[in-house]
């Protein structure tokens, strides 16, 4: 499947996965991600459920704080 991943085309194995198995499939892990799927935020406790499918949008904002 090919999804839209923060405005690029990024293709996984398989019809559909979960946030997580794609944030994985890329490998970040920060601790502060806010992560959007067709333009619905997903919270944190819901990326195992949440099904992200072949032509969604996924958009993934890494938080970053400072002074």
């Amino acid at each position: 499947m090919t999804i839209l991943l923060n405005n690029d085309h990024f293709t996984l194995e398989g019809n559909s996965c979960s946030v997580r198995e794609v944030l994985i499939a890329k490998g970040w892990s920060f601790p502060l991600i806010v992560v959007k799927v067709n333009g619905t935020l997903v919270p944190r406790p819901s990326w195992e459920n949440a099904v992200v499918r072949d032509g969604d949008e996924m958009d993934a904002m890494h938080l970053v704080s400072g002074g």
